[in-house]
C-alpha cells in the first residue's frame, strides 16, 4: 500500500512538470540523480483502520503522512526553490486524485550529508484503498 500511494504521488509531480522525481525506496545514489533539482517522494507515518467489506469489495481507510522533498544545489536561490515549490509541487499534490491532501508542515534546510538545500512539504493524507474480493 506504501509502494502505490508514494507511486501516485511521483506519477502526479511527473505530470506536472515535477521531474525527475524519485522514490524514497530507491537504491539509486545522490551523485546519479543529477545536479539540478530533483524531488523524493517518501511516507514518514501510515496507519489503517478496520477494513470494510461489501460482497465484492475490501475497503481500507488509511492515513498518511507524505513527505515530499524537492532538493537543490546548495548555491541555488532560496526564493526559486519556493517557486518551483510552488508552481509544480503545491499544484500537483492539489490534484491526487483519491486522496484528501493538506500541508502540515513546509522547511527548508541545508543538508550536509547530500551537500543541497533541501525543502520538505509534510502533507497529511488520507483515503481508501479499494480490492477487489476474489469470487473463487
Amino acid at each position: 500500500m506504501l509502494n502505490s500511494i508514494i507511486e501516485r504521488v511521483v506519477r502526479e509531480l511527473r505530470t506536472y512538470g515535477s521531474d525527475p522525481v524519485y522514490s524514497a525506496f530507491d537504491a539509486e545514489s545522490v551523485e546519479k540523480k543529477g545536479k539540478g533539482i530533483y524531488t523524493i517522494v517518501g511516507v514518514e507515518a501510515f496507519e489503517s483502520t478496520a477494513p470494510v467489506y461489501s460482497p465484492y469489495v475490501v475497503y481500507i481507510p488509511f492515513r498518511a503522512d507524505i513527505s515530499v522533498k524537492v532538493t537543490a544545489p546548495p548555491e541555488f536561490p532560496m526564493s526559486r526553490l519556493f517557486d518551483y515549490y510552488s508552481t509544480k509541487t503545491a499544484v500537483a499534490v492539489g490534484e491526487l486524485s483519491g486522496l484528501d491532501c493538506s500541508l502540515k508542515k513546509l522547511s527548508v534546510k541545508y543538508d550536509s550529508n547530500i551537500n543541497r538545500l533541501v525543502l520538505t512539504a509534510l502533507l497529511s493524507s488520507g483515503g481508501i484503498t479499494r480490492i477487489e474480493r476474489s469470487t473463487e
